[in-house]
């Protein structure tokens, strides 16, 4: 996990690139790119890593949960399920227990991750042979750890 050093020189935290800009550099250049390749299949995205987050899950889950994961405010989670519902691809529906709502995929969304995944693995392919591949596990292990600094800091 990253450390901060809460002693660090203010002069000198300020000549450093901010690290929100800079990741959301990142994350905008890299959305486009796959949803260059995603667009293909008719996908987003995030539409895709929501299809896919449902698919390794066992094809439902709790919104909430599902929205924690993907780190989704609820309102914004909600505009994002709102094409795939449209599509066909998910529903929404009361949970188990009557107070949480449950997405779940429909038969119609597996052959769409299907027709996706060749794409999405063209994507993956086109960043890790740019990136190195040996390099990127202790990358994704490192914004990892940023996504759990800034979750633990939202809480507090």
């Amino acid at each position: 996990m990253l450390h901060m050093q809460h002693n660090a020189d203010p002069a000198a935290i300020e000549l450093i690139a901010c690290a929100a800009g800079t990741l959301r550099r990142a994350s905008r250049s890299l959305t486009r790119l796959y949803d260059a390749h995603l667009s293909r299949a008719g996908l987003t995205t995030t539409q895709f890593s929501i299809l896919r987050t449902l698919q390794r899950r066992g094809g439902r889950m709790p919104l909430a949960r599902l929205a924690d994961d993907l780190v989704f405010e609820r309102t914004s989670f909600y505009r994002a399920l709102r094409p795939l519902r449209r599509a066909g691809l998910v529903s929404v529906r009361t949970g188990a227990d009557r107070r949480a709502r449950e997405v779940a995929l429909t038969a119609k969304a597996r052959p769409r991750i299907a027709r996706a995944m060749p794409h999405w693995v063209a994507a993956q392919r086109s960043v890790l042979h740019r990136f190195g591949p040996a390099s990127w596990p202790q990358f994704a292990e490192r914004l990892a750890d940023i996504t759990a600094i800034a979750r633990a800091a939202h809480a507090e």
